[in-house]
């Protein structure tokens, strides 16, 4: 078994300790898991430590309560031995207080009251990076949202809108990743998830992934891709289309570029719209089957749309609120937005 430290370390695992418990609060601030990581990279000992920890606390959990009684009691010294060795009880006992306070956390951690999920948003044109708990890490683009499960069977994580960038760390529980009609289960390290209501792009940089229908019972099927691969759900034919593409390009957005390849209209405005002022709407729905391909810089989104007459037969209306495509109905070039 994974035991603590009892001699100089053991304030280090204490604190460890700490933090295993506070962040399972799903009302943790923004703030405190940034201290944690701080802490993590402050001592080369504090990872392990956090480690050991979680590994004791998981395995403590695990027993019956006769067990959890034993090992406490293989633990704790005697009274007679108290007296005569007090720094060294001190340093077992305390151990033995850490474990335990930490099985009775993993137990409380596993109550369906304690796996509340927890949510996380990015502001309109900016990106947030959140790190998860087991050393995993999300990057989300302009306006996008993700709600985590963490549970001990599974890792779970839904991207409610937007885009996401996943880099997974390697554990025995699966990493799942729920996008409207798809589920997505991590097989390697990292890759990026676009949703645009139910229309939902899957891109691999590195490892592989498992991409199945979020509802059995369909026509499709589990694909695997690797690495340099791409797969794109089109809610209108209800197919999965497979791509080889260059993982730069899919994660272009990092880099405040948004690029698009033969994508319809709609969900192009639907994504420029993460990053603009002013949302982008199309009067006639129509004009949403239209087909985009080309780059489009988040600093020079105005420009962009007062370039779209060129190239659509659109002319663009500009609204306090808004900008709106509409039906070209002559041939006067529209004004650049204002």
């Amino acid at each position: 078994m994974n035991t603590l430290s009892s001699g100089p370390d053991r304030h280090i695992d204490h604190t460890a300790a700490d933090w295993w418990a506070r962040l399972r609060d799903p009302a943790l601030p923004e703030q405190a898991w940034l201290q944690w990581s701080d802490w993590l990279e402050a001592d080369p000992r504090h990872a392990p430590a956090f480690d050991r920890v979680a590994a004791l606390a998981e395995s403590l959990g695990t027993m019956g309560a006769a067990e959890r009684s034993a090992f406490v009691a293989r633990f704790s010294p005697a009274p007679r031995a108290r007296a005569q060795r007090p720094r060294l009880a001190f340093g077992i006992a305390a151990g033995v207080a850490v474990a335990v306070a930490a099985a009775g956390l993993f137990l409380a951690w596993r109550s369906p009251s304690a796996q509340a999920p927890r949510q996380y948003a990015s502001a309109l044109g900016g990106h947030r990076d959140i790190s998860l708990p087991d050393g995993s890490s999300i990057e989300l683009g302009g306006a996008s949202s993700v709600t985590a499960h963490y549970g001990r069977e599974v890792r779970a994580v839904d991207l409610d809108a937007g885009e996401a960038f996943f880099r997974v760390a390697h554990a025995e529980r699966p990493f799942v990743v729920n996008a409207g009609p798809l589920r997505i289960r991590d097989l390697g390290t990292a890759f990026n998830v676009r949703r645009t209501g139910d229309r939902v792009t899957v891109t691999v940089t590195e490892g592989r992934v498992r991409v199945s229908p979020a509802q059995e019972g369909g026509d499709l099927g589990p694909v695997e891709l690797g690495a340099g691969r791409q797969v794109s759900f089109d809610p209108a034919t209800q197919a999965m289309r497979i791509l080889d593409v260059n993982p730069d390009s899919a994660l272009a957005w990092r880099g405040n570029r948004l690029e698009f390849v033969n994508e319809p209209l709609d969900s192009v405005l639907a994504n420029v719209s993460r990053y603009s002022k002013r949302p982008i709407r199309l009067a006639d729905p129509d004009l949403g089957k239209l087909t985009f391909t080309g780059t489009v810089q988040v600093d020079t989104i105005d420009s962009w749309v007062a370039a779209l007459p060129r190239v659509f037969p659109v002319r663009v209306e500009s609204h306090a609120d808004r900008l709106e495509l509409a039906h070209q109905t002559s041939t006067t070039r529209s004004a650049k937005p204002r």
